[in-house]
């Protein structure tokens, strides 16, 4: 089930899309506001499953703003993410901080194929400082996460023929992966081989094949959503309500 919390951000977020979707600029930044102080608020409070929620609510305002090429929208929307992801990283919350990289993937992978120049240098900017963080704070997968994004960054600009886009890219890539190793932590060879162990990872689970990053043989990374897994755990709540029916006479709050 939702907390409160996740419900508010879930409703935030679908006002945010909506205001994305009548081509509404003013009130689509209004409620990225409001979900910024409350993911804040989130942020405080150490309540990382909720914080996550609201992270998704910014993508996908974030991914609709590309989709209507609002470049202003998308553009404040990356950096609110990465405005959040400051105080995550220093309260170490490695699971939201994942939750970033993968908000700023996307929305930066659209605003690549859509030319959108101001936010998709954001993207870079935001995951060069989510990298960098994540390296400070030996933060392992979100480190390798972050050196693929950019890796596909890179990749989708040279295809749009954005030549100083994936040079800002692939920069940002090599500065997180010479922090690493000056730090002794994860190294070049793990960081290049990442994405074949993701590749392998597609080839033998099919249901995971949207994983794949673009750039890699197997058909492009379109989009991952964690909305997936919250309908999968709603789902297995409701499947194991209706096989636990309750007795006859049972109070309401039994039921």
């Amino acid at each position: 089930m939702f907390s409160l919390n996740e419900q508010k951000a879930i409703e935030l977020g679908e006002s945010g899309e909506k205001a994305v979707r009548e081509q509404n600029e003013y009130d689509a930044l209004q409620y990225i506001e409001y979900l910024r102080e409350f993911s804040e608020e989130l942020i405080m409070a150490n309540l990382e499953t909720d914080l996550k929620r609201a992270i998704i609510s910014l993508r996908n305002i974030g991914n609709k703003a590309v989709q209507k090429k609002l470049d202003t929208v998308a553009a404040n929307t990356i950096q609110v993410l990465k405005n959040l992801a400051e105080p995550a990283l220093e309260k170490n919350l490695s699971n939201a901080m994942w939750s970033f990289s993968k908000a700023v993937q996307e929305i930066g992978k659209g605003a690549v194929q859509f030319q959108m120049l101001e936010p998709a240098k954001n993207a870079v900017e935001a995951l060069e400082a989510i990298g960098s963080g994540a390296v400070a704070k030996r933060m392992e997968v979100v480190t390798l996460w972050t050196t693929l994004v950019l890796e596909e960054m890179s990749y989708l600009a040279d295809r749009q023929q954005l030549e100083d886009l994936s040079n800002m890219a692939k920069t940002a890539r090599e500065g997180i992966i010479k922090a690493s190793e000056e730090g002794k932590f994860v190294t070049r060879e793990q960081i290049e081989k990442y994405p074949q162990l993701i590749a392998q990872t597609v080839g033998e689970f099919a249901e995971l094949q949207n994983l794949q990053p673009a750039g890699y043989e197997g058909r492009p990374n379109e989009e991952f959503t964690e909305d997936e897994f919250f309908e999968e755990e709603a789902e297995e709540e409701e499947s194991e309500g209706e096989a636990e029916e309750p007795e006859a006479g049972a109070s309401e709050k039994e039921k």
